[in-house]
């Protein structure tokens, strides 16, 4: 069989791109960027997702400023020193630096899931509004960073949101029978795709038994 090293090139160079230009997307490439969500696995088949475009300035910008402050509050007790050049710093000065910036991004794509009890939580024990269909979303999520990539478009992966998702789910007017599960911010990057920094996968795998 025949293997798409096409398909690997770009998985192997997906980095998450903070960097965007505020280059207007045309319409037609998220339409195409959004259909390859759509041919994820999902259960039954059921698509359990729905996904907001965020094009609108006033919007973006009360995205923005939620989500700055969402990263002051978790990063506040943890900033680095200025002299500090270790990885973990200079990975958090970066996301701190994208927060600032996030409503900056021509695009935002917010995807949602509809909520639905796990089966394993007894019916008796499901208190207040039900999780979203993680498993069936999160698939369509990497299909959408994978056709961000493949089209030459910047994107990364935030879920900062679940700190003000009730005020965000309101600006938005999403529904109560559906949560944000990410929320996307994409544009032209400012930057260039290259190797992601990974642990090779046989350090991470095991054969039949846990061995550690």
């Amino acid at each position: 069989m025949k293997v798409n090293q096409d398909v690997f090139d770009v998985m192997s160079t997906m980095r998450a791109m903070r960097g965007l230009k505020p280059d207007k997307i045309p319409e037609e490439v998220i339409r195409k960027i959004l259909e390859a969500g759509t041919w994820a696995p999902n259960g039954q088949n059921l698509q359990p997702y729905r996904f907001i475009v965020v094009n609108d300035t006033e919007k973006k910008k009360f995205f923005g400023s939620h989500y700055a402050e969402a990263m002051r509050i978790r990063f506040s007790k943890n900033m680095p020193d200025a002299t500090d050049n270790s990885a973990n710093a200079r990975n958090i000065r970066v996301a701190m630096k994208f927060g600032d910036k996030v409503h900056d991004a021509p695009t935002l794509i917010v995807v949602c899931g509809l909520r639905d009890w796990p089966f394993s939580i007894p019916e008796d024990q499901r208190v207040g509004l039900a999780p979203p269909s993680y498993a069936s979303v999160y698939p369509c999520i990497q299909n959408i960073l994978i056709a961000c990539r493949a089209q030459g478009i910047g994107a990364s992966l935030t879920t900062m949101h679940q700190v003000f998702e009730q005020d965000l789910c309101k600006c938005l007017s999403i529904p109560q029978s559906y949560g944000i599960v990410a929320v996307i911010p994409i544009g032209y990057p400012s930057g260039k795709f290259g190797p992601v920094g990974r642990r090779d996968a046989s350090e991470l795998t095991y054969y039949d038994t846990w061995t550690e």
